[in-house]
């Protein structure tokens, strides 16, 4: 990541470890923040609009034009398994006006699920926590630890996320047992990959909609093992959305794994909320 992008007009990021950040915030009229491991850094220099314009540009490759409907989703996936959220002003050609951008870091943390792996191998495990708690860096773990054991895995990768592949090769290691589907939908890459790859462990991130429930019903009852991701502070927050209830249980996802923040120590539940500890 090119961090004179990021923080276009700023002089003092290089010695401020930001290279460690979670996220990236660019407002204009403000000067750059960076969540990092520690606290939050604010650069010197107040953005004006142009350059907060100017980053969102270069950030996605000056196709800002082309990349319209992505935007109206309110973020673009960027190279490397990053994510940019786009906030502005709309009109009926699509973003008028940027009024703050927030820079997503995707960090290949391995050994990040190195306590909670052996808590639930063997079981489908739904990655429960809130925007920014390490959801994806944690499922990205487990699996490369199921690849490096021999395991097939497929990964519906919709958004470029979980394995960021770029000219067909992963730029993020999930493993050398690994099938990555990237640029479709969740629900049709899960149901492309059972068919098409085999694989015994299933993957996909940011599952929410009821065609996602559907998708992941259907492997479960093939007899795959199930990761996923899902925004959300608890098991019961989960059960109450539509769908979602009928894949919590002993027959569907029988572990949850609970995480609050980055850093903190994930939590490891049965499908009824009971704690399980190594």
């Amino acid at each position: 990541m090119d961090w004179q992008l990021i923080v276009p007009g700023e002089t003092g990021w290089a010695a401020s470890g930001v290279e460690e950040a979670w996220e990236v915030r660019l407002r204009p009229g403000q000067p750059a923040l960076a969540v990092k491991p520690g606290g939050i850094w604010r650069g010197s220099h107040v953005l004006t609009p142009s350059e907060v314009t100017q980053a969102a540009q270069a950030l996605c490759g000056h196709e800002m034009a082309a990349r319209q409907r992505e935007l109206t989703e309110g973020f673009l996936p960027l190279p490397g398994g990053h994510r940019l959220g786009v906030c502005g002003v709309t009109g009926p050609k699509g973003l008028r006006e940027i009024t703050s951008l927030c820079v997503r870091l995707a960090h290949e943390i391995k050994g990040a699920g190195e306590g909670v792996f052996p808590l639930i191998r063997g079981f489908s495990a739904l990655i429960v926590g809130p925007p920014g708690a390490g959801k994806t860096t944690l499922l990205r773990d487990m699996v490369r630890r199921y690849s490096l054991a021999g395991v097939p895995v497929g990964v519906a990768d919709e958004r470029g996320e979980i394995a960021a592949c770029r000219d067909g090769m992963p730029q993020l290691d999930v493993g050398p047992m690994t099938d990555v589907v990237t640029g479709l939908d969740k629900e049709n890459a899960l149901r492309l990959l059972v068919r098409a790859m085999a694989p015994r462990v299933a993957a996909e991130d940011e599952i929410g909609g009821e065609g996602d429930a559907a998708a992941l019903g259907e492997a479960l009852r093939c007899g795959v093992i199930v990761l996923a991701t899902v925004h959300g502070r608890s098991l019961s927050d989960i059960r109450q959305r539509r769908g979602m209830e009928k894949l919590l249980g002993p027959e569907a996802f029988e572990r949850a794994v609970c995480l609050t923040a980055p850093g903190e120590k994930p939590r490891v539940l049965n499908w009824n909320g009971e704690e399980i500890k190594g």
